[in-house]
């Protein structure tokens, strides 16, 4: 068929159908700009959702060294989803005869201190003293209570071992001892936003 028969019909056709999209899409623009989604302030709260995990030492093979006042136990806790992230909260319980003080050291290699300061991996450190513990019922559950409340700490495990190097520094007069059955454990959780 030649062009002077008829033969820029589907040509036609085309052009029509780009030019009915076209509209459609320009009114729905439109209707964007006129009610951005900036505007819902609900939905840009719903938005900035951010995914915390945790990850918890174990009572009965973490931090079973007997400690004195400024002596220090050293744990590799597995399991991180992500070498590099952000602490927002460090969770302790403790079982002993009373409240006591002690640290919370985070180091970025499982080499944890070094003399060398261009080898030590010291991240942060976070202390709880006496007044900070707290129980909830002392009659049934002897356990003491500790939070940091909120935190923002970076964190790198350097190693690549999707590890959280930890150590726990005792603080108090009063020495820790894990080996004597039914006295002293102890327990840290820490909460954390992985990151990229």
């Amino acid at each position: 068929m030649s062009p002077g028969e008829g033969g820029n019909a589907p040509l036609s056709f085309i052009k029509d159908a780009f030019r009915h999209v076209w509209d459609k899409l320009t009114n729905c623009l439109r209707v964007q700009e006129m009610f951005p989604t900036g505007y819902d302030q609900n939905q840009d709260t719903n938005k900035i959702e951010t995914a915390f995990y945790t990850i918890r030492s174990d009572k009965d093979s973490h931090f079973t060294s007997d400690l004195s006042n400024g002596a220090g136990d050293n744990e590799n806790l597995t399991g991180l989803a992500s070498n590099k992230a952000r602490i927002k909260r460090i969770k302790c319980q403790l079982l002993a005869g009373g409240a006591r003080a002690f640290d919370i050291w985070v180091y970025k290699k499982d080499s944890f201190q070094n003399a060398d300061l261009d080898l030590d991996s010291f991240c942060g450190m976070t202390p709880f003293v006496v007044a900070d513990a707290k129980q909830s019922n002392s009659g049934s559950y002897p356990q003491y209570y500790y939070d940091s409340g909120a935190l923002d700490m970076p964190y790198e495990d350097l190693d690549g071992t999707y590890e959280l190097h930890i150590q726990l520094v005792w603080r108090d007069a009063v020495a820790y001892d894990p080996t004597d059955p039914g006295t002293d454990k102890f327990i840290v959780e820490v909460e954390y936003e992985p990151a990229a």
